[in-house]
């Protein structure tokens, strides 16, 4: 009997001294979590016009740094220095309309603490080859990218590699590339054509970033088909304006088919709205470009 006590009276001491290790341990596990607390704050707010803005400034800076590529070819290094420094206003520019966040942070673990406060530009700017309806932005990068990777693939083989590149998007790092065209507008100031087409090279192969979504592939058709019908309405095509709406409403009809009940809801919204768009264009009525750019801004937006 004695001896059952003594085992339960055991059984509970252990018991009391493995809670309490439990409990003294707590603070010490307390002591070394981590938390953190991130704020962003929007300091500026941009219209749809100004981000389209913003697309194009940065879609004509790869322009001039294309044309000064070929003008180092031609080795025309005034013409380059020009596109150089036409390009280095466009960066200006951007850097003054970019969209600023305050940024706030706080990590803390223990005694340590973070803290942190600073207002930071959103200088990776999305590039729409779309908005471009002169000249092909984007094929010249494509092209100096196929170059680079073949290049690459082949350093080692005699083999002949083709290298494609396929993207939904696009988009120019113009904080960096700040800092290649000033390398670039130097090296032309000195006549180092060399450094100056390299510099203007990176700014193609390294600050040229492609995304792939096969999602967003009917949304970009839908854009394209959508500036085209701009195009065609102020050209007073009427037609071949109502045949390119017609064009945007079959392309986003496989999202309805294929995404969810909220995504269906929005594309039947935006199919109604191009209906409607194609009653103003049978008018013929200017309004209509008001129409086509609202559906693409929301389009840019995303479902």
């Amino acid at each position: 009997m004695v001896a059952k006590r003594f085992l339960v009276c055991g059984l509970i001491f252990c018991v009391g001294i493995l809670c309490f290790n439990v409990w003294a341990e707590r603070p010490a596990l307390a002591e070394g979590t981590i938390t953190s607390e991130i704020k962003v704050t929007p300091k500026t707010k941009l219209s749809d016009a100004e981000y389209r803005a913003l697309s194009e400034a940065a879609g004509r800076i790869l322009t001039h740094v294309h044309l000064a590529r070929l003008s180092i070819k031609k080795n025309d290094l005034d013409s380059a220095k020009e596109h150089v420094e036409k390009a280095l206003t466009l960066v200006k520019i951007v850097e003054k309309a970019a969209p600023k966040y305050e940024v706030e942070a706080k990590i803390k673990s223990g005694d340590a603490t973070y803290d942190d406060k600073r207002v930071v530009e959103q200088l990776v700017i999305p590039i729409y080859a779309e908005l471009d309806q002169t000249e092909s932005v984007l094929l010249p990068i494509t092209q100096a990218k196929k170059e680079a990777a073949s290049q690459a693939a082949v350093k080692d083989s005699s083999d002949t590699v083709d290298v494609d590149f396929i993207f939904t998007r696009a988009s120019l790092d113009v904080g960096e590339a700040r800092f290649d065209l000033q390398k670039a507008l130097e090296a032309l100031n000195s006549k180092d054509a060399d450094v100056a087409n390299q510099s203007l090279s990176d700014i193609q192969n390294r600050l040229v970033i492609f995304e792939y979504d096969e999602r967003d592939t009917p949304v970009v058709r839908a854009r394209s088909y959508l500036l085209d019908a701009l195009k065609s309405v102020e050209n007073k095509e009427w037609n071949g304006a109502k045949n390119y709406v017609k064009e945007a409403g079959e392309a986003l009809k496989s999202l309805k088919e294929k995404g969810s009940k909220e995504v269906s809801e929005k594309v039947k919204s935006l199919t109604d709205q191009l209906s409607a768009l194609n009653k103003k264009i049978e008018e013929k009525k200017d309004t209509a470009k008001g129409d086509i750019l609202s559906l693409w801004d929301k389009l840019v937006k995303g479902l």
